[in-house]
């Protein structure tokens, strides 16, 4: 069969198959733009690292004003230290996932090039708090934390980073005893850790992360609270309340939570996009499925005595599969072309929506791919059902 004839049965019941290609191109836009979305979706999730599975974050607010706050710290570390399920005791401002946090600019060699990335204040007890392990050099000794109660002037001149930061401005050197510069204070860096995310981990500076020896306590203080025992969470995170609340200084907690679920807070929005993005790539995909079956049915009833008389003059039942496949598959690819268009003519918008500089061509040949077999094996299908009547009930019931 040629393509003049194809053509001239496509024309001669234009309606069907008009509304098939069109539902098709538009199947094909929204499935392009929501799986790329979707991909990425994932792919933020699954950058994010699972931090301090063990560990529970405590923020509190002092109520009360002259309070020694290193006293009150100590004082804190000790009653923790002294339930039996906790091991490891860190304050740390901010906490990973917390959201916010302080912010550094650091100035890469000579050029004028400036990097923002996420600061921690912490002390010795950071990494193990959080169950990190170094990827090289050390961690802190206690002598080389700064006090909360040290001169405004005394700042930290060690650095920890971690390894996206060390890659960014150092490349494939090895970072340690090298310096890190801000407009006016440098730092030495000691150690370099891998899976380490900023508090605001979503945004671009999050990826890039600085640990410094130094305490920041006061009004506010957040610490992190390591635990053996993570199976008794719920428990345990009333025990730390009950200590918090038994000493003497007025302070109301703020936050106490395991890591792990704050984590999952921070993605909620994430999570919920993917969840209705699923909904819809299966929705349009049962749209697309109930089309195709409609025109398909119809096309095949409307046309099943034609079919009937063309094998009684000796058309093949391979002939007709051929024949009609073709038919079908030039509509899909129409439709699946004008989608593809249609996707490319929202690219921009999805960039600036959910920073995707470009839908991957694969992602738009998998689901050309995939239409043109849906449409065949419905076509298949139909086919196999007319051929099993014979000549005289097509011909004469058809």
């Amino acid at each position: 069969m040629n393509i003049k004839t194809i053509l001239k049965f496509i024309s001669y019941r234009k309606l069907p198959f008009a509304m098939m290609g069109v539902i098709i191109a538009l199947a094909v836009m929204v499935l392009v733009n929501a799986v790329a979305v979707l991909l990425k979706t994932h792919q933020d999730i699954e950058q994010t690292p699972y931090l301090g599975a063990n560990t529970i974050a405590l923020w509190v607010k002092y109520l009360e004003e002259g309070v020694d706050y290193s006293a009150q710290a100590q004082a804190d570390r000790e009653a923790l230290l002294s339930l039996p399920e906790i091991d490891t005791v860190s304050f740390a401002s901010p906490t990973p996932y917390g959201g916010g946090g302080p912010e550094m600019t650091l100035k890469r060699g000579d050029a004028q090039d400036e990097l923002t990335v996420s600061v921690f204040y912490a002390d010795e007890h950071f990494l193990p708090a959080l169950d990190i392990e170094l990827v090289a050099g050390r961690n802190f000794t206690a002598s080389e934390v700064v006090p909360a109660t040290a001169e405004e002037a005394q700042e930290a001149t060690l650095a920890i980073i971690n390894q996206t930061l060390a890659t960014e401005i150092f490349g494939d050197t090895s970072p340690l005893g090298k310096t890190i510069q801000t407009s006016s204070q440098s730092y030495t860096v000691i150690g370099v850790l891998k899976p380490l995310v900023g508090a605001n981990f979503k945004s671009q500076r999050g990826k890039f992360t600085l640990v410094l020896p130094q305490l920041k306590l006061g009004k506010w203080t957040s610490m992190l609270v390591h635990t053996s025992h993570a199976q008794n969470i719920q428990q345990l995170q009333k025990k730390l309340a009950d200590v918090i609340y038994a000493q003497e200084v007025k302070r109301l907690l703020t936050r106490n939570e395991p890591l792990l679920a704050q984590r999952s807070l921070g993605l909620q929005k994430e999570m919920a996009l993917g969840a209705i993005l699923k909904a819809v790539i299966m929705a349009f995909v049962l749209v697309v499925f109930a089309a195709v079956w409609g025109v398909v049915k119809f096309n095949f009833v409307a046309r099943k005595k034609s079919m009937g008389i063309a094998r009684a003059l000796g058309l093949s039942a391979n002939q007709q599969i051929l024949a009609v496949t073709l038919e079908f598959s030039a509509v899909c690819l129409i439709g699946v072309l004008t989608g593809t268009l249609l996707s490319a003519f929202f690219a921009n918008w999805l960039n600036e929506a959910f920073a995707i500089a470009k839908v991957s061509n694969s992602i738009v040949l998998a689901i050309g791919t995939g239409m043109l077999l849906l449409v065949n094996l419905v076509v298949v299908f139909h086919l196999a059902q007319t051929q099993k009547s014979t000549l005289a009930e097509i011909i004469y019931r058809g």
